[in-house]
């Protein structure tokens, strides 16, 4: 079997690359003889091949290209609608190849409100083979629009064992200059809702002094420009020198005990304009490092936090206020903070790349 990969990237640092990596990894173990092909649109140093464009003329001119790739390939999987998924259907035209489009966020849902792009991605996506989203939330957001489409849902999963070793081997080597402190990870983005978190915090504060919240985020162009936007606000309310932002590269050991020395991870996804989470797999890398969780309802957050059981997911209205009611709830009960705890490890253990893979590889056998 040939199975061919569409996706942004395969970098380790970012969501796409380490959805990508980890599903990869998980189903060369299930198909042994399996070659894969990665094709990105941003070059690196392992197996892709960045020869995606982006934009309607960067699609054409990229396709014969990947036409010629499909050719020898027996499934192709475009990760996100947009352009992934309708470049995998327009190059692929009269090939009769098994096409698998999996809708993440933005790239899956931000298209169907665009006048051009609209009809382009519902053609994509009712011609597809099997289309997937990674959360609940991805896929009614599509169902808005195409209401008869059929989707499966296919949650992200977490390497519970290498972040549990990491985190417990490290959890008090590093980062005891924060303690206490709450933790956020994300690129710094709005869609992220830092503002949210940090009006929360403004308020928790005020029940514990002494805590701090640590944001750790990419170091780019727009990460700082937002950076500068976070720290205004911060600065408004009188807490800037209580929220810590870090932006260097790290390892996943270093990563584990940011996490396991935090009390324990937020984060307030929102909706900019079709710009919105897919799913988060930051919440199960808490999880799987013992965090509680706090977050908010309605969001890609649904399937990647138990509401009331390793967390507490706080309704949309008046979003600040009610996470930082649910922080202060956490944090101020210890037993609470503990059953949460352990019901995070328990949930990151079921949430495996290996289920993720599996329910994909379904997908991509070739009937004999």
């Amino acid at each position: 079997m040939k199975i061919c990969y569409l996706n942004h990237d395969l970098k380790d640092t970012t969501g796409a690359g380490r959805f990508c990596l980890s599903l990869i990894k998980e189903i060369k173990n299930i198909f042994s003889e399996a070659e894969i092909i990665v094709l990105t649109s941003e070059a690196g140093d392992g197996l892709e091949k960045p020869i995606l464009k982006n934009g309607l003329l960067g699609v054409v001119f990229s396709l014969s290209q990947i036409r010629r790739i499909f050719k020898e390939c027996d499934v192709i999987h475009a990760l996100d609608g947009w352009p992934y998924g309708f470049m995998a259907l327009l190059a692929a035209l009269g090939l009769k190849k098994k096409i698998i489009i999996t809708a993440i966020g933005s790239g899956a849902v931000a298209p169907l409100y665009s006048v051009w792009r609209r009809p382009l991605i519902k053609w994509a996506y009712r011609r597809a083979s099997q289309l997937t989203a990674i959360s609940h939330n991805t896929k009614r957001e599509i169902l808005k629009v195409i209401p008869d489409l059929k989707i499966a849902v296919i949650n992200h999963g977490v390497d519970y064992e290498k972040f549990s070793h990491f985190a417990e081997a490290s959890r008090d080597k590093q980062n005891s200059s924060f303690k206490p402190y709450i933790l956020s990870v994300g690129a710094l983005k709005p869609r992220k809702g830092f503002e949210y978190s940090i009006k929360a915090f403004a308020q928790i504060t005020q029940r514990f002094p002494d805590i701090k919240y640590v944001i750790f985020g990419a170091d780019n162009s727009k990460g700082k420009k937002e950076q500068a936007r976070l720290n205004q606000i911060a600065g408004e309310l009188g807490i800037k020198d209580r929220i810590v932002f870090l932006s260097q590269k790290i390892s996943d050991a270093e990563l584990a005990a940011l996490y396991k020395n935090a009390e324990l991870f937020i984060l307030m996804p929102q909706d900019v304009n079709k710009d919105m989470e897919g799913f988060g797999l930051v919440f199960l890398e808490a999880a799987a490092c013992g965090l509680p969780v706090v977050s908010a309802k309605n969001t890609s957050a649904e399937d990647a936090v138990l509401d009331g059981k390793n967390g507490i997911l706080a309704p949309a209205q008046d979003a600040a206020a009610a996470a930082a009611a649910a922080v202060i709830k956490i944090l101020s009960d210890q037993n609470l903070k503990e059953s949460f705890s352990q019901e995070s490890l328990a949930f990151a253990q079921k949430m495996s790349w290996q289920k993720t893979a599996s329910e994909y590889a379904e997908l991509y056998r070739i009937p004999k």
